[in-house]
């Protein structure tokens, strides 16, 4: 009578021993009743329970079973993803020249002096860096654009690629009044084909030339100095010409400049 084997297995196993086994007692001396009682129900109902969990826990397994399938095919689709990716980046840098620089790209730039104040084609230069908007679309926030919105000549900081582009061209050995600078351009940046539109520039050498003086530098502090007063820099330089025509010089500075490294 104290047996396991005794206690019937569809009991909830939260019933205490011994009233299962008083419960088996009973039965076997006085038989079972006719009419179904609550505990009967209620066994009733576990069975139903356990039958309902041996299920659920079988599409639990299955469910496992077909995430694992799922996470590799995932896996498998980041991979090729990865793959597609990159040969959708090298389609657009081949149609467009262009790219998010992470060294800077150096060119030439020139501004004139009006009213102590230096002027690019467009705008005003405060400073020696200058961050590019379009125009014709302010809200943007990925400039230069390269789809034509902007009309023909397009958005962005202007530079040369080649000096001779900018002293020869736009300046003449007698002008006078202007500034000549080494530009370092920084995210996006399009190539062209005598020079790069980008987003930002910041200059890193230039040449102030005034009526009777010329300021060569590249030092920052400096360059912040010839931003904020150029006509004060101008009149506080005791430099003079020298032998060497103006032209030579400002080449000789700036491409001096930019062989060398740059932070």
């Amino acid at each position: 009578m104290s047996t396991s084997s005794s206690i019937p297995p569809d009991d909830p196993p939260a019933v205490p021993a011994e009233l299962r086994l008083r419960l088996r007692e009973l039965r076997k001396r006085y038989g079972r009743r006719a009419v179904a009682t609550p505990r009967d129900r209620l066994t009733t109902a576990v069975s139903r329970r356990r039958y309902q969990l041996l299920e659920v826990r079988k599409q639990i397994t299955e469910l496992e079973q077909r995430a694992r399938v799922i996470e590799s095919e995932l896996e498998g689709f980041g991979k090729g993803m990865a793959a597609l990716v990159i040969d959708e980046i090298a389609d657009y840098e081949r149609d467009f020249p262009e790219a998010w620089s992470p060294s800077p790209v150096m060119g030439y730039r020139v501004w004139t002096i009006e009213q102590n104040e230096l002027v690019g084609a467009r705008f005003v230069w405060e400073t020696p860096v200058f961050e590019a908007t379009c125009e014709g679309n302010p809200l943007s926030d990925e400039v230069p654009h390269t789809d034509e919105r902007c009309g023909r000549l397009g958005c962005g900081v202007y530079a040369t690629k080649q000096l001779d582009d900018l002293l020869g061209v736009h300046v003449q050995e007698s002008t006078r009044n202007y500034l000549a600078g080494l530009v370092a351009l920084g995210g996006k940046v399009v190539e062209h084909e005598h020079g790069y539109r980008a987003a930002r520039a910041e200059v890193v050498s230039a040449a102030l030339i005034g009526l009777n003086r010329e300021v060569f530098s590249s030092d920052p502090e400096l360059l912040a100095c010839i931003f904020a007063d150029p006509g004060g820099i101008l009149a506080s330089d005791s430099s003079r010409a020298i032998a060497k025509p103006l032209l030579g010089r400002i080449a000789d500075h700036l491409t001096q400049r930019k062989e060398e490294p740059w932070i």
